[in-house]
């Protein structure tokens, strides 16, 4: 698969709201998330605090995906910025992905 085929599944993931499939599918075993969406950056490390946040995300934040902005894939990251419909009506966010083995091994993450 692609690093742009992966973009593709992962926004299908999304849509389907299975968060166990996202996280197995996804993310690497040793991955790390960074969240920017606070005043302190949020790391979370391991596939359950993934399931728990994205299960919270998917739960009581993310309402679709509206339209991608800016797209950089490489052959091991993905850089985008894109506007996603929430629970508070349309936001922007920044992604910032590096690829090992196929999943995310490192996944920064913002919002504008």
């Amino acid at each position: 698969m692609t690093n742009r085929e992966f973009y593709d599944n992962h926004l299908k993931l999304l849509e389907d709201n299975d968060v166990n499939a996202l996280v197995e599918h996804d993310y690497h075993d040793d991955a790390v998330m960074i969240l920017h969406v606070a005043e302190e950056p949020i790391i979370l490390s391991g596939k359950e605090a993934l399931v728990k946040q994205l299960g919270d995300y998917l739960t009581y934040i993310y309402r679709g995906f509206i339209s991608t902005e800016k797209l950089a894939i490489t052959e091991d990251s993905i850089f985008l910025e894109a506007t996603i419909n929430t629970a508070n009506g349309p936001s922007k966010v920044y992604d910032a992905l590096y690829m090992k083995d196929g999943k995310i091994f490192r996944h920064f993450s913002g919002l504008k």
